[in-house]
């Protein structure tokens, strides 16, 4: 390859290097996407999760999480619910990424049926369709929670996925 095409691949490197936010000589990982600064993880088994989640979240079924969250920063604050009070996934899934060295836990408790019934944003049939009983049944917050695991509120959640541009 003869100097000016030599000058030209570097030059056009450079350049898409530029556009892209990158310097010549960018590692991979330093090219991927913004990571998030908020995920809202749906710890419910995947058919479940198809017919209703709420808006934004992503699925991980419950036995999935440690190997998802291998990929998370440490730093990501990251909310795990499944489908109300009555459900332990949740609050077991932000223990395990509590162990793991994850330092901005919560778990949503009353999960995707207190979302639901307060009118918020889901996906999934259950926003055009009849609703499944689960949805519509009974949601009787605990007097407390397990100690060792941060609570997040209905409100507090849609704050938080408003701030991080979830939500609008």
């Amino acid at each position: 390859m003869n100097f000016f095409k030599k000058v030209s691949v570097v030059l056009f490197v450079s350049v898409i290097g530029f556009i892209s936010g990158c310097k010549l000589g960018c590692k991979k990982s330093e090219m991927q996407e913004k990571k998030p600064s908020l995920v809202i993880m749906n710890v419910l088994d995947k058919n479940l999760y198809d017919n209703c989640h709420i808006k934004g979240s992503v699925s991980v079924p419950f036995s999935d999480v440690e190997q998802y969250a291998k990929d998370l920063d440490k730093d990501t604050h990251v909310v795990t619910y499944c489908a109300n009070y009555q459900c332990s996934a949740s609050g077991e899934s932000a223990r395990k990424l509590t162990q793991m060295g994850f330092k901005n836990v919560s778990a949503y408790e009353a999960g995707i049926v207190e979302w639901k019934q307060s009118g918020l944003p889901v996906e999934g049939p259950c926003a055009v369709e009849g609703e499944s009983s689960y949805l519509v049944a009974a949601n009787e917050k605990p007097e407390k929670f397990e100690e060792g695991v941060n609570v997040i509120t209905t409100e507090e959640l849609k704050s938080k996925m408003m701030d991080a541009g979830l939500l609008s």
